[in-house]
């Protein structure tokens, strides 16, 4: 926990700033919960099942700075794919300025530079 509130501080993130969290039900969406809390950082969880448009509403409606999601979500033996889903929302999230993303499994996933 706290090395990844390193991470956070590291990409820019202090005291206030507003992060969004899309991930599913892992241990890492702990971690990310509390090294958000250690470093002051207000995190708003956004259930892994919503779609890119109720994503990019709330991102949007709290002027989120990052985004940190994973790779894919294990929903009834389906991969669902997260990353997909919130590139999608972040083409109309204009106050998203770093994405972080958790490998849960060996799945593919598109990578860019900047945002995601």
């Amino acid at each position: 926990m706290c090395k990844f509130a390193n991470v956070l501080k590291s990409k820019g993130i202090k005291k206030g700033d507003r992060i969004s969290i899309y991930m599913p039900m892992v241990p890492e969406l702990a971690i990310v919960m509390l090294a958000c809390t250690r470093i002051g950082a207000i995190h708003s969880i956004v259930f892994g099942g919503f779609s890119a448009d109720a994503l990019k509403g709330r991102i949007n409606d709290s002027s989120c700075k990052m985004l940190i999601t994973a790779n894919v979500s294990l929903r009834s033996g389906k991969h669902i794919k997260l990353k997909e889903i919130a590139d999608e929302a972040l083409k109309s999230a204009p106050s998203v300025q770093s994405v972080v993303v958790v490998k849960v499994t060996d799945d593919p996933c598109a990578m860019q530079s900047g945002k995601g």
